[in-house]
């Protein structure tokens, strides 16, 4: 390498990142978003206006009511309801931050109250003082020990009052930490699961189980105590047998049993969370997008934690291959999730997913037009592609290894990263099936491979050049058999390979300088006189066609002309 080359070289990487630097500040950029949208959404989740119907009771009746708002959105997995302005609060309306310590003595008393009626007024002062974003007094309410009163309520034998007192302790427990664990102190969890078992009033199950999915979502600690107070599995089939139809209730409770599947799960937890999967299994039966969307979100979560064999042994893994197609782009990336960690398992687990027709499924989600899907298409396909031989065999008969190599070469750099793991996990798994790796060759991934050498990513590099080295190191071999040259020494050769790979030779990471060293020293150094112009001789699609043909014996299924090879130009 001259001066002048060497300088270029130094100044296009002065700025360069290592890797680990670059996901360390990714890590803390996304910290610090979620720290953010938590803060956010505290207030907004307390605004949570769900009334669908009047009381029977004729004097709460004419109290002013609050809109009935349903269409519920998500947001970073923490359910957050979507409000329209409130203008008729009643009295309350007129309550400004001067005048709530004045009155706020007054709801206590009222509280207190020996009057049903008067305590039905207070409690709903509470409530919707604590919708209001502005002004939530939560630490007020703490610090005059106002929460054990409301858990008092929620054994009441008036329908309202527990309502109500349910509704208020489920917009505390969205607050803080130590929000929370005032209302977990005050003895609100064992009558909570005592209360899910009441299958007349489906408005207080619906805000008891928001209440318990905010507590567990809390912290791993919260979530222990929701568990062990009561077999959760029995009581929330209890509610899906009530309830055979998608409704308000059976979708909160799908977001509290993706919120408790959350984090790591200890062995003390287990029994309990697992006693739920048979109604997550029945769950996604449901044409409901957001009972679809919480329970991928579920089954991602478990396995995230390692257990995909318990999530394979539900029998979900057809729905969740037809929900990688879905119309809904938010359900269709979950489940595109769900299923790359199940594909990141052993070879048993990918083959359950292969047999619900996954292949034909990424045939399609490789050409979508949003990087993002084709990216995570790519993820699978390369889990796939490090499988057994039948799963390779099977990937290059429908034709996506084809498809892989051309998005390496025309897609964003994303989605070209994804399919290098693609190609390099293949030929790596088809070593003792040399026409296999031929077929890969013969279908164009050396041009896009060696392109690859050029971007500034260390990993892409090194996959790269072992990819490289495993094509080389098999016409070697195939060389010596046949008696004649490597001729996949010309193929390198013909897309410019040697050029990159010594220059390679200088690079400042000891792994790629090592692996390119090697490359140019055993299948490059010359040895007479006569291989550099050899080397410099033409070597057209034909002649490579003859090669592989003849001097290999490739007499496979999947000849070059058998396959066919779509160009998708993205």
């Amino acid at each position: 390498m001259n001066k002048k080359q060497e300088k270029k070289r130094i100044f296009k990487t002065q700025y360069e990142l290592k890797t680990d630097e670059l996901f360390q500040i990714h890590q803390k950029l996304q910290i610090e978003i979620r720290r953010q949208g938590r803060e956010k959404l505290l207030a907004s989740r307390r605004n949570y206006q769900k009334d669908p119907s009047p009381y029977n009771n004729d004097f709460y009746s004419s109290i002013s009511r609050v809109p009935w708002c349903g269409n519920i959105k998500k947001l970073g997995g923490i359910r957050t309801p979507n409000t329209s302005s409130v203008t008729d609060l009643g009295e309350i309306s007129s309550y400004n931050t001067s005048s709530i310590p004045q009155q706020f003595y007054e709801l206590i008393d009222g509280l207190n109250s020996n009057c049903i009626e008067i305590q039905l007024i207070s409690l709903s002062k509470f409530r919707k003082l604590l919708s209001r974003e502005s002004i939530t007094p939560i630490q007020k309410i703490i610090e005059h020990c106002v929460i054990p009163i409301f858990v008092q309520f929620l054994s009441s034998k008036n329908v309202d009052l527990r309502y109500e007192a349910a509704w208020i302790l489920s917009n505390i427990s969205a607050g803080s930490t130590e929000q929370i664990k005032a209302v977990i102190d005050a003895g609100a969890l064992p009558i909570f699961t005592e209360l899910l078992s009441d299958a007349t009033d489906m408005r207080l199950q619906d805000h008891i189980l928001w209440a318990l999915g905010n507590i567990a979502i809390d912290s791993p600690q919260f979530r222990q105590l929701v568990l062990r107070e009561g077999n959760l599995g029995a009581l929330c089939q209890h509610i899906l047998n009530v309830n055979v139809q998608p409704c308000s209730v059976l979708r909160t409770m799908s977001w509290t049993l993706s919120s408790i599947c959350r984090d790591y799960i200890t062995d003390s937890d287990w029994p309990q969370i697992s006693s739920t999967f048979p109604v997550l299994a029945q769950l996604i039966n449901f044409k409901d997008d957001e009972i679809l969307y919480n329970v991928c979100w579920a089954l991602s979560y478990l396995s995230d934690n390692n257990h995909i064999e318990d999530v394979i042994n539900l029998g979900v893994s057809p729905h969740l291959v037809n929900l990688m197609v879905h119309d809904n782009t938010e359900i269709q990336a979950v489940a595109l999730h769900c299923v790359r960690n199940i594909v990141s398992g052993n070879d048993s687990q990918r083959q359950v997913i292969i047999d619900c027709g996954i292949l034909t499924v990424l045939k399609s989600l490789l050409v979508s037009t949003k990087s993002s899907i084709r990216k995570d298409a790519c993820f699978i396909l390369s889990h796939i592609a490090a499988g057994n031989i039948d799963q390779i065999e099977h990937v290059i008969h429908v034709g996506l290894i084809s498809l892989a190599i051309n998005l390496m070469a025309n897609s964003d750099f994303q989605t070209q990263r994804e399919t290098c793991y693609v190609v390099y996990n293949a030929i790596r798994r088809c070593y003792n099936r040399p026409e296999l790796t031929i077929c890969i060759v013969r279908q164009g991934c050396i041009q896009p491979l060696v392109n690859m050498l050029s971007y500034m990513d260390n990993d892409i590099i090194r996959v790269v050049l072992k990819a490289i080295g495993a094509i080389l190191r098999l016409g070697e071999t195939l060389a010596e058999e046949n008696n004649c040259k490597n001729q996949c020494t010309l193929l390198i050769e013909e897309t410019g390979g040697i050029e990159r790979i010594n220059e390679l030779q200088n690079h400042e990471n000891d792994e790629i300088r090592l692996l390119a060293y090697n490359i140019i020293d055993k299948y490059f150094a010359e040895e007479d006189e006569g291989y550099e112009s050899e080397l410099n001789q033409s070597f057209d699609l034909s002649e490579q066609n003859r090669f592989f043909n003849k001097q290999f014996n490739y007499q496979s299924n999947y000849s070059i002309d058998s396959i066919e090879i779509i160009g998708v130009k993205i």
